[in-house]
């Protein structure tokens, strides 16, 4: 019986362990996730600021000239 009764707080113990052992990997990837979320926004911010920019170069090209013989030529 008490031979069980330590098997019992063994197990406990090691149960125990266990979770200490995944709530702090469960902190540690809340904070990973944090972290990625943030350099995420930045990413997309840097994207969206790029985007108009090409879009801004885009309209400052000039439009092609149709011709008689269907090649396309610029305006200067």
């Amino acid at each position: 019986m008490l031979d069980d009764l330590d098997k019992l707080a063994a197990k406990i113990k090691e149960i125990a362990a266990t979770v200490t052992t995944l709530r702090a990997e469960n902190q540690q990837l809340r904070a990973q996730l944090v972290a990625a979320s943030a350099e995420l926004d930045a990413m997309n911010a840097r994207v969206d600021e790029a985007t108009r920019r090409l879009d801004a170069l885009l309209q400052r090209l000039p439009e092609p000239i149709k011709t008689a013989n269907s090649s396309a030529q610029w305006k200067t």
